[in-house]
């Protein structure tokens, strides 16, 4: 269930990070009815696997998405102390205690977003950035329309350095180490790039357009036009490129950027592996070795799955400005059979959700949008709220969303799929069908920047 953990430290502060990859859409209702069995297999999971600990918030990502989190109880007077590999360090033995208030739950989401905005600030030297743009972006699962894309939802560029008593490391004495030094491309790397792979509990060294081909085959339907499989090879290069000048270890999921070995591959296709495999490796080695930078630095490699017919400022998402990820029309988008999705929630799930009594009489209003198109602000009674806030509480697809209240509960209609930053997937996948090649895609979803080769 838990395909990995990772503990950062926040405001000096342990916090961690629990990644279940689920195979279907995980809402947040959902996570509330099986909040007592999830609480119960992680505080197993932390006591059988020895794990050092030393804070109590636990923070969870279903399927690339943040879902919540829960507390673990560490008062000392209720600890039932635990030895972790014959030091002093202890754990709770008590059960892990559930976050019901819901000023808690909006303290730990914003702490969440703050965290994820150091990260972004140390990854730019010119801008300052914020959430889950953690990698990636929300992404596209191989020939799923529905799912999303890195990343964040975000795409949220995680660290990966977590050190785990029984990891093995593949090492390769070929590899050369990458040149280059924090976000800044001061040097050309060859061609025998090398990327850190973290899969299930080891690090293994991948040559990095051998990676690509597994990235772009997890990240995008392998039916889309070739032009968009190469852009996207383009994009996913940038990011492991810019992981790796930071010294980072990438991971095979959506915290980072998705990916499949050829193994796995042949099983989710099947019959149609050859063809597949072949026509995503041409993309791969058509665009060999070529990244996106924006005035000598490695761009936040963005994208999503679906946009509602324009992409989004990421200073609306992430409250952080790119003179790259501004707001574009895309046209194609519709052309995604999921492009339009309705979701009814009871009055019931709404107040759990939010904390507070909801009914058929609470008024909700949505006070304007953005530039993108996406609401901006909505009120709840007397309470404000951002529009990705909503969508994240609530688990929608998008925060372009219509409000309809009936007498059980109120339906959102949403249109699209992921944060919207960056480029659009099936936008892509239109723009290609309709003429363009991968360059004048990546330089339409990404203005201003600059098309490089190692």
């Amino acid at each position: 269930m838990i395909d990995k953990y990772e503990i950062k430290k926040i405001n000096n502060k342990d916090v961690m990070y629990i990644y279940i990859n689920i195979d279907y859409d995980f809402s947040i209702a959902e996570f509330n009815k099986k909040r007592k069995r999830i609480e119960k297999y992680i505080e197993d999971f932390i006591k059988n696997n020895k794990i050092a600990f030393q804070g109590n918030i636990v923070n969870i990502i279903i399927s690339g998405v943040f879902i919540g989190s829960i507390l673990l109880n560490t008062h000392p007077n209720k600890l039932n102390t635990y030895d972790i590999n014959n030091n002093s360090k202890y754990i709770s033995n008590e059960v892990i205690k559930r976050v019901t208030d819901n000023s808690a739950i909006e303290k730990i989401i914003d702490s969440k977003m703050e965290e994820e905005k150091q990260i972004l600030n140390e990854n730019s030297n010119t801008t300052k950035k914020d959430d889950s743009i953690t990698k990636k972006s929300t992404n596209t699962k191989n020939n799923k329309s529905n799912k999303t894309i890195k990343k964040s939802n975000i795409k949220v560029t995680t660290n990966n350095n977590t050190k785990k008593s029984n990891t093995k490391v593949t090492t390769n004495n070929n590899t050369k180490k990458s040149t280059t030094t924090d976000m800044t491309v001061k040097k050309e790397v060859d061609n025998n790039t090398y990327i850190n792979l973290s899969r299930k509990g080891t690090v293994q060294k991948i040559e990095l357009e051998e990676y690509i081909i597994g990235v772009v085959s997890a990240e995008m339907p392998a039916a889309f036009n070739i032009e968009a499989l190469k852009a996207q090879a383009i994009i996913s290069r940038t990011y492991a490129l810019k992981a790796k000048s930071k010294g980072k270890t990438l991971s095979d999921n959506e915290s980072n950027q998705s990916y499949k070995s050829n193994d796995e591959l042949k099983r989710i296709w099947g019959s149609n592996y050859n063809t597949y495999y072949n026509k995503i490796k041409k993309a791969v080695n058509e665009t060999n070795g070529m990244y996106l930078t924006y005035k000598g630095n490695y761009i936040e490699a963005v994208f999503h799955s679906t946009s509602n017919g324009k992409t989004e400022n990421s200073v609306n998402v992430w409250g952080n400005s790119y003179p790259y990820l501004v707001s574009v029309e895309s046209k194609y988008d519709d052309l995604n059979s999921s492009f339009t999705k309705t979701k009814k929630i009871s009055y019931g799930e709404l107040s759990k959700m939010l904390g507070f009594t909801i009914s058929s009489e609470t008024s909700f209003n949505i006070i304007n949008k953005t530039s993108g198109g996406r609401v901006n602000r909505v009120t709840i009674e007397d309470k404000e709220y951002t529009g990705v806030k909503i969508r994240n509480i609530l688990g929608l697809r998008s925060a372009d969303f219509d409000i309809k209240k009936e007498e059980d509960g109120i339906t959102f209609t949403t249109r699209g799929y992921g944060h919207g930053v960056g480029l659009s997937q099936y936008g892509a996948n239109g723009y290609a069908k309709n003429g363009w090649n991968y360059k004048k895609i990546l330089f339409h979803y990404y203005p201003g920047v600059t098309l490089k080769n190692l």
